[in-house]
């Protein structure tokens, strides 16, 4: 697999982090945002890293998503914590997502509420979803998704009779959700090592696989209604990240659907979820695909292949309808799919793909493939003119994204030798270098006789070396 293009490597500042533990990195036209860390940390280094894009995504799309005017906003504000009870945590990483955007020189001010961004506004933005569900009682996003396993994928090259998940994420197809789909990995001080796909300042995930191949991915379920709101409910996006990062969550030593379906039936959640989940396939006798339907009206349960007698033993179709506590409700994707499957029943990833592209829609901002047992996954994103299906997925192993940084020891020891500025006036003519400022900025090398007294890191091509480079003027 091609190297990616790394833009920023390790970044020290002054605050409450001692280093922007973040980097940036591009796959082709994919962005990967890297962090770890303490919550504060990766917060701190997201808000760095993208800044106002932070403040200019979340604003336009809790204004959209919410579609209620500014004022009506600020009652949602004011009684957010009324509503919703958040892990102290993930408050801690919004405080660094603000306190990162300031250190890197952009203001928080939102022209709509004529005030700065704050912690709560953060939320907000990663609770839209459940907040449309208790406001509006309608559907957030569609989504669809299909996992196949054993006998029908067992000619296929990629495959190899193990489990694949294929994933839509059905939005919107606005201009900033076009622009800013993220690869996101996290690799906190505590807890698994996880990769979430969404957008500036979201720090929950709709769709998210961690280090022991525990996939979750959440639709939309038709029964939208909200009765039960005490005790305060938890975000269902939230809620998958704790997972994700604990992913043994009844702690039996086995991890599979049964963790993600207890954890969430501890907590309230708004509205209707359908979260496809799948694990390494192992064999028949263990299930690798469940749904869990989260339904605030109804009470939480899951559905398994047995549950549908069209698609059992060897699929799970996830729509936007329930089909435990309710009828199905008809949805032609379903047909389409069935369809498919009755015709031929081999099961090829291109088979799997044309499937996923036949139930995607104008507002498919992702399309996801997920081979657990093999460590890998792919991911194409939407354009202004197209839907993500469209695109050729491209494919990351884990160990191309893990671990997600270099230790500070390593990097500092990579960096020992002392440059002066004579030998860089040489280097310049003799040899290809960069040169970064200690923030991590590129810094044009026509510019090198106005550079300040300090020190700089240069990164010399030919011989792959580097050096801290000290200025005394």
């Amino acid at each position: 697999m091609k190297k990616f293009v790394l833009i920023f490597f390790f970044l020290i500042v002054t605050s409450e982090a001692t280093a922007i533990n973040g980097s940036i990195e591009y796959n082709k036209d994919q962005e990967i945002l890297n962090v770890w860390g303490t919550n504060y940390e990766m917060g701190f280094a997201q808000g760095y890293l993208l800044n106002k894009r932070i403040v200019d995504f979340l604003s336009e799309f809790c204004f959209r998503i919410i579609d209620l005017p500014s004022f009506e906003y600020e009652f949602l504000h004011l009684n957010y914590k009324n509503y919703f009870t958040i892990p102290q945590k993930y408050k801690r990483e919004a405080e660094g997502i603000l306190d990162g955007i300031v250190a890197a020189g952009e203001d928080l001010y939102i022209d709509e509420l004529h005030r700065d961004m704050d912690v709560v506004d953060i939320l907000l933005g990663n609770s839209t979803f459940d907040i449309n569900y208790i406001f509006l009682g309608q559907e957030s996003f569609g989504c669809s998704s299909l996992s196949a396993w054993g006998k029908p994928t067992l000619n296929d090259t990629l495959i190899k009779g193990k489990i694949i998940l294929g994933r839509n994420l059905d939005l919107t197809h606005q201009i900033s959700e076009v622009e800013q789909g993220l690869i996101m990995t996290y690799q906190p001080d505590s807890g698994k090592s996880w990769v979430g796909f969404g957008f500036p300042g979201i720090i929950s995930t709709i769709s998210g696989v961690n280090e022991d191949m525990l996939i979750l991915a959440i639709n939309a379920g038709y029964h939208t209604n909200t009765p039960n709101r005490a005790p305060r409910m938890v975000p269902l996006q939230f809620v998958l990240r704790e997972i994700l990062e604990v992913s043994d969550y009844n702690q039996d030593d086995i991890v599979n659907f049964r963790d993600p379906y207890e954890k969430i039936l501890e907590v309230n959640n708004a509205g209707a979820w359908l979260l496809h989940t799948v694990i390494p396939y192992i064999d028949s006798s263990t299930i690798s695909a469940a749904v869990l339907e989260c339904v605030n009206e109804s009470g939480d349960t899951f559905r398994t292949p047995e549950n549908d007698e069209n698609l059992y033993p060897w699929y799970l179709l996830a729509l936007n309808h329930e089909e435990v506590n309710y009828e199905p409700i008809y949805d032609s994707r379903y047909n389409t799919v069935l369809d498919s499957l009755q015709i031929y029943s081999d099961m090829t990833f291109n088979r799997i793909r044309n499937i996923i592209k036949a139930v995607a829609c104008e507002n498919t901002l992702h399309t996801m493939f997920f081979l657990p047992n093999d460590s890998l996954f792919a991911i194409s994103f939407a354009d202004s003119l197209h839907n993500a299906s469209y695109f050729t997925p491209v494919w990351y192993k884990w160990s191309d994204l893990f671990p997600n940084h270099q230790p500070l020891e390593k990097l500092l020891a990579n960096e020992k030798n002392l440059l002066f500025f004579p030998d860089l006036q040489r280097l310049v003519y003799t040899e290809g270098i960069s040169i970064f400022s200690i923030t991590g900025t590129r810094i044009d090398i026509a510019d090198i006789n106005k550079l300040p007294s300090g020190f700089f890191i240069v990164k010399v091509h030919n011989s792959g070396k580097s050096y801290k480079l000290l200025i005394i003027k």
